[in-house]
C-alpha cells in the first residue's frame, strides 16, 4: 500500500472528523429549534431504539476489513473471493433477521410507549421506526463495501466520500427544515443517503478494484472462524454502548433530566475527542497485517506503536491543553451557565482516556493477530463493574460521581490491565513505549496549561475573547512542540503534511 494513501487518508480522516464535530456542534442547536423539544426528543428516542438493532452486524464490518487486509497482503485472491461470498451469505441471513425483528418492534411499539407518547407522536414514531428498519436492512450489507475499500487501502476515496456526505446531508436537511419539514423527512434523507452511498461504494469496488465474489467451497469451519473473530468485536460494540450510556440510564432513574443532559453533553465531547486518535490507527490495519504476516517481532511492533502514538498524542495534546485552559468559558457560552459541571466531568474522563487513545494501534495489532478476545472480555468486566459503581456514586454526587466512576474504570482496565496484556502476551515493550511516547510532548502539554492560566486572567467575556484565547493556546503549544516536543523525523512528517495541505489548496 502506497505511503501517499496512508498520509492523504489520515489527513482526510481528520478533515472528516473536524467537519463531523463542527457540523454536529453547529447543526444540533438549529435542529432543536426547528423541530422543537418534543419532536427532537421523539427523533432521538426512536433513533436510539432502532440503533440497538444495528449491533446485529455482529462485528462483521470490522471482520471484513481485517480479512481483506490480510488476503491483500498475502496476495491470496482465491481465499478472498471465497471469504467475500461466505460473508455476504451471512449478511443475507442478518438482513432477514433485522427485517423480522424490526417489523415485530414496529408492530409492538405501543407496548413500550402507549402511556408516554401522544397519538400524533406515536403515529410519527411508527413511521420513523419502519423507515429506519428498512434503512438497516439494506445498509448493513451495502456498508460492507466501505470496509472492503478500506481493506484495499483506498483511504482517500473512502474519506472523500465521507466528506461529501457531510456537506450533502447538512445542506439538504437545512433546506428541508427551513421549508417546514420535520423528523420523518430527516429519517427519509438519512435512508436515501445511506443506501445511495452504499451503492456508490459497491460500484467503486466492482468497477475500479475489480472485486470478485465467488463461493469455491462452503466451509463450515471457516464460517466458525469468521464468527469467532467477529463475536468479540461484537462484544466490544455492546460494551461501548453499555459503558458510555449507563450513566444516562442511572441518572434518569435516580436523578433528573437536567442531570442526564449534563452527563450526555460531557460524553458527546468525549466521543469527539476519541475520534481524533482513531483517524490515524484505522488506516494502519493493512500495514500491520503485512508486518504480522512477515513475522514482525514485539520490538518492531513497539517501534510502530511509538511512531503512531506520538503523532496521536501531539493531536490529542493540543485539544487537551486547550480544553483545560478554555473549556469552562466554552461550555458557558455554548451550553449555558447551568451546564458548568460539564467541564469537570469531561476533564475527569479526558485525562485518563488520553492514554488508551494514543495506544489504539495496539488494538489493531490484537485484531490482526486474532488476540482481541482478552480485550473484549476485560472490557466487558469493566462495563459490568462500572454499573453498580456509577449508580452508587451517581446517587451521591450526581453526574460528577458517574464521571469519577468512568475515570476509575478506565485507569484500572484500559490502562493497567490491558497494558499488562500488551507486555506479556503480544510482546510490546510497554515501558519503552510510554517513555518514548511521552518524551517531550507531555512537558509541552503541561507548560501550555500553566502558561494558559495567565491567559485566563486577561479578563473579558464572549466568543471573541474565547477565540483569542484559543488561538494563543494553540500558538503556544505549537511553538513549544517544535522546541521541545518533536524529534527531527516528526518535524519532517508534520512539514510533509503542511506541504500536502498547500498542494491540495493549490489544486482547488
Amino acid at each position: 500500500m502506497a505511503k501517499e494513501q496512508i498520509k492523504s487518508g489520515a489527513l482526510l480522516s481528520y478533515i472528516n472528523i473536524i467537519l463531523t464535530t463542527f457540523s454536529g456542534l453547529l447543526f444540533t442547536p438549529f435542529l432543536l429549534r426547528q423541530l422543537g423539544q418534543s419532536e427532537y426528543g421523539l427523533y432521538m428516542l426512536i433513533g436510539s431504539i432502532v440503533g440497538y438493532i444495528a449491533i446485529m452486524d455482529f462485528g462483521l464490518h470490522n471482520t471484513m476489513y481485517r480479512f481483506i487486509s490480510k488476503y491483500q497482503s498475502e496476495k491470496n485472491y482465491i481465499k478472498q473471493e471465497n471469504f467475500l461470498a461466505t460473508t455476504f451469505l451471512i449478511y443475507g441471513v442478518i438482513s432477514l433477521l433485522v427485517l423480522l425483528i424490526g417489523t415485530i418492534l414496529v408492530m409492538n411499539l405501543d407496548i413500550f410507549f402507549a402511556h408516554s407518547l401522544t397519538e400524533s407522536e406515536f403515529a410519527k414514531a411508527k413511521i420513523m421506526a419502519a423507515i429506519l428498519v428498512f434503512n438497516l436492512t439494506l445498509s448493513l450489507p451495502l456498508g460492507a463495501f466501505h470496509f472492503i475499500a478500506n481493506g484495499y487501502g483506498r483511504f482517500v476515496f473512502v474519506n472523500t466520500i465521507g466528506i461529501i456526505r457531510i456537506f450533502l446531508r447538512i445542506s439538504v436537511l437545512i433546506a428541508l427544515l427551513l421549508l417546514g419539514y420535520k423528523s420523518i423527512a430527516i429519517v427519509i434523507i438519512d435512508t436515501i443517503l445511506n443506501i445511495g452511498i452504499g451503492i456508490v461504494y459497491a460500484i467503486y469496488c466492482f468497477r475500479y478494484l475489480k472485486l470478485k465474489i465467488k463461493l469455491y467451497v462452503f466451509d463450515k469451519d471457516f464460517i466458525k472462524e469468521i464468527m469467532n473473530y467477529s463475536f468479540y468485536i461484537f462484544i466490544t460494540a455492546i460494551v461501548n454502548q453499555l459503558f458510555w450510556r449507563i450513566g444516562q440510564v442511572s441518572l434518569g432513574i435516580y436523578s433528573s433530566t437536567a442531570s442526564v443532559a449534563i452527563y450526555a453533553l460531557s460524553i458527546t465531547l468525549v466521543i469527539y475527542y476519541q475520534q481524533l486518535s482513531l483517524a490515524i490507527s484505522n488506516v494502519f490495519m493493512p500495514k500491520v497485517s503485512n508486518m504480522v504476516s512477515e513475522g514482525a517481532s514485539g520490538e518492531m511492533l513497539t517501534d510502530l506503536m511509538i511512531r503512531i502514538g506520538r503523532i496521536q498524542f501531539v493531536i490529542l495534546g493540543i485539544v487537551l491543553s486547550g480544553f483545560m485552559v478554555t473549556g469552562r468559558s466554552f461550555i458557558q457560552l455554548w451550553a449555558g451557565g447551568e451546564y458548568r459541571d460539564v467541564y469537570w466531568i469531561t476533564l475527569l474522563i479526558f485525562i485518563p482516556v488520553t492514554v488508551p487513545m494514543f495506544q489504539t494501534l495496539a488494538g489493531v495489532i490484537l485484531q490482526v493477530k486474532s488476540m482481541h478476545r482478552f480485550e473484549a472480555k476485560s472490557y466487558l468486566v469493566m462495563a459490568l463493574l462500572n454499573i453498580p459503581l456509577s449508580i452508587w456514586l451517581g446517587m451521591i454526587y450526581g453526574p460528577l460521581g458517574i464521571g469519577i466512576s468512568m475515570a476509575a474504570s478506565i485507569i484500572v482496565f484500559q490502562i493497567i490491565v490491558i497494558n499488562w496484556y500488551y507486555k506479556y502476551k503480544i510482546g510490546i515493550n510497554v515501558w519503552r513505549f510510554f517513555k518514548e511516547t511521552l518524551n517531550g510532548i507531555l512537558p509541552t502539554v503541561i507548560i501550555t496549561v500553566v502558561l494558559g492560566q495567565f491567559m485566563n486572567s486577561m479578563g473579558g467575556q464572549g466568543w471573541l475573547m474565547l477565540l483569542i484565547q484559543m488561538i494563543l493556546v494553540a500558538i503556544t503549544y505549537i511553538i513549544l512542540l517544535f522546541i521541545i516536543g518533536l524529534n527531527s523525523s516528526e518535524r519532517a512528517i508534520f512539514s510533509g503534511y503542511s506541504l500536502l495541505i498547500r498542494k491540495k489548496i493549490k489544486y482547488l
